[in-house]
């Protein structure tokens, strides 16, 4: 036996993988650019959110408050809170009584 170690082989170079996204290989002009889906719906709000929508909709037309596009999102969130909440906002949007002298 011999006392000395083996002579090293060299080692092949290593390859790493291309390591890029999608979006840098499009600019790189390495691929075409991938088709996208198409956006999800939205689901549609539970039976319970939709009810709180229609009456907090019938209270504002009752009060005669035509809602601005902008509000929609505000009714949309208040849909979503419990209905004896949106019960009691019902009932401060009512006008109140006239009071005969």
């Amino acid at each position: 036996m011999s006392d000395e170690a083996p002579a090293p082989r060299p080692a092949p170079p290593r390859r790493q993988p291309l390591m890029a996204d999608v979006e840098t290989l499009v600019d790189m002009g390495l691929i075409e650019e991938q088709p996208q889906p198409p956006p999800e719906e939205p689901p549609e709000p539970p039976v319970e959110e939709q009810a709180n929508q229609v009456a907090l909709d019938e209270a504002l037309a009752g009060a005669g408050i035509q809602p601005a596009p902008a509000d929609a999102a505000a009714i949309a969130e208040l849909a979503k809170l419990d209905p004896a909440v949106v019960e009691a906002i019902t009932r401060w949007v009512q006008p109140a009584p006239v009071e005969e002298k």
